[in-house]
């Protein structure tokens, strides 16, 4: 019961549209699904400026853009049903891990694990990540009658493992076509498994190459279909937006946290927890594979936070029953009193019908106008036809437009107050020009725990600044303070 009601709290407390926070990414993706509902074209018209040259997108996998359109089209394209969206994705994961833990008879586990995932999800957006980590989550859910029927000394399969072990494959195969950086955890995941199946003698090795025969099969089914069976133009496409958006390298972080992941799975397995050591060990040969490949901040959160629900709760005997919710109790707090610190202190701007005027004119007087995701989300409502992604408003491979005199001739910005000083610590020209002295004002924090976008959050929600570039000058309004736009430089 907890395991359904808890992610209903979360939702009213995590997933209110009106205090949710934009992710950097959301005028990548959100544009691009909404386009899918309305036309079922693969385009995103604010990155017309990045990708000039392109009318149907390959630049990601399709499916989580293809399964989100659809929703949208059923639903609505607004913010709210965004929200409602990603909240659908948080709780629908969690669900999937509290009846993996209620399998394994890990009741703190059960209860902590809608509590632990939601902070998770405040900070995800709109990414890949949502539903490549929920097909990801069901797919070791359903592999996990290979781990609990493992070792009992029985050589032959029943007839439920052996589906089992396709769909388990299969929702693990077809996890990375909705996310790319999601491929690293699910070839861990598949190792780890059918090692451990031939090691303890339930299946041989034709069985388990004739399993995963049939479910690749139907992995590359799904995705021929999602890319229209455009595989030339998918892989240029592919290959030249990962380019420049496939990390760093060599990740020596992620390499640490693997061999954290291990000595859980191997602490596990001295205290006969053996399912859930074999699910630590699969999280460990994900993210030491990631290492060397794409690796994104849920799917390795959401991956953290099993193994330690798994270890604590299945490490422990019961005699530490109210060690182990207190331990639960203060993470929890910990990866979320940021957010209920903005929830509680940060005031409304009360700006609204100022900047949805102000933008709509520059619309109408056919500007180019740029906006950020703070302005689509929480004063457009997504309903973006005619504007520019500022974060994507460079030529390819340049993404944001960081230099005030990026501002062309009759451009027009609007930009938060936090998305240039508090996601991006006021590193950009445009934050020193306009205030060059002036102190960003943020909610009470401690360290920023889940990454950029859960500290530096405004003291005010949202402050949004219009700036425009008129016979050389430079015009910069508050809006919803300032009446009229002010001087601010003149070339």
């Amino acid at each position: 019961m907890a395991g359904l009601v808890l992610p209903l709290l979360s939702g009213l407390v995590f997933f209110w549209p009106e205090r949710t926070i934009a992710n950097v990414d959301d005028l990548f993706f959100v544009p691009w699904a909404m386009e899918v509902a309305e036309t079922r074209r693969h385009w995103n018209s604010l990155l017309a400026v990045q990708f000039p040259e392109l009318t149907s997108y390959h630049l990601q996998p399709r499916l989580h853009l293809i399964l989100a359109g659809t929703y949208f089209a059923v639903a609505g394209a607004s913010t709210a049903t965004l929200v409602l969206f990603e909240f659908l994705c948080y709780a629908l994961t969690s669900l999937a891990f509290v009846l993996l833990c209620l399998r394994l008879n890990l009741r703190l586990a059960v209860l902590f694990t809608p509590l632990i995932f939601a902070p998770l999800y405040v900070v995800s957006g709109f990414r890949l990540e949502l539903t490549g980590g929920l097909l990801f989550m069901a797919g070791l859910l359903l592999s996990l009658p290979l781990l609990t029927a493992a070792g009992t000394g029985r050589p032959d399969e029943s007839r439920r493992e052996s589906a089992a072990g396709i769909s388990g494959k299969l929702l693990l195969a077809i996890a990375p076509l909705a996310a790319p950086s999601v491929f690293a955890w699910s070839l861990g995941a598949i190792a780890v498994l059918e090692l451990w199946r031939l090691l303890t003698r339930r299946a041989g090795l034709g069985r388990i190459l004739l399993e995963g025969a049939v479910a690749l099969s139907l992995a590359l089914s799904v995705f021929a279909i999602s890319i229209d069976f455009e595989f030339a133009e998918f892989l240029a496409q592919f290959t030249y937006h990962a380019s420049r958006s496939v990390g760093h390298g060599f990740n020596e972080e992620a390499v640490l946290r693997a061999a954290l992941f291990a000595v859980c799975a191997f602490a596990l397995r001295r205290r006969k927890a053996t399912a859930a050591a074999m699910l630590c060990a699969c999280l460990a040969a994900g993210q030491l594979i990631a290492a060397f490949l794409h690796d994104k901040a849920l799917i390795r959160n959401l991956a953290a936070s099993m193994v330690f629900l798994l270890t604590v709760d299945a490490g422990l005997n019961r005699h530490w029953q109210w060690a182990k919710a207190m331990l639960f109790a203060a993470v929890f707090v910990v990866v979320s009193v940021n957010f209920f610190s903005f929830y509680l202190f940060a005031d409304p701007a009360e700006n609204a019908q100022a900047v949805q005027t102000a933008y709509l004119a520059d619309i109408a007087d056919g500007k180019r106008v740029f906006v950020d995701e703070t302005m689509a989300h929480h004063y457009l409502d997504h309903q973006t036809d005619g504007a520019l992604a500022w974060t994507w408003g460079g030529t390819f491979p340049d993404s944001r437009l960081n230099d005030i005199k990026d501002l062309g001739e009759g451009d027009v910005w609007y930009l938060s107050d936090y998305t240039l000083r508090g996601y991006l610590k006021g590193h950009t020209d445009i934050a020193r020009t306009l205030w060059p002295d002036t102190d960003y004002l943020h909610v009470p924090q401690i360290s920023c725990v889940l990454g950029r976008h859960s500290c530096n959050l405004p003291a005010t929600r949202w402050t949004v600044i219009r700036l425009e570039r008129r016979n050389g000058d430079l015009l910069v309004q508050d809006l919803g303070v300032d009446r009229e736009p002010r001087l601010l430089a003149s070339d």
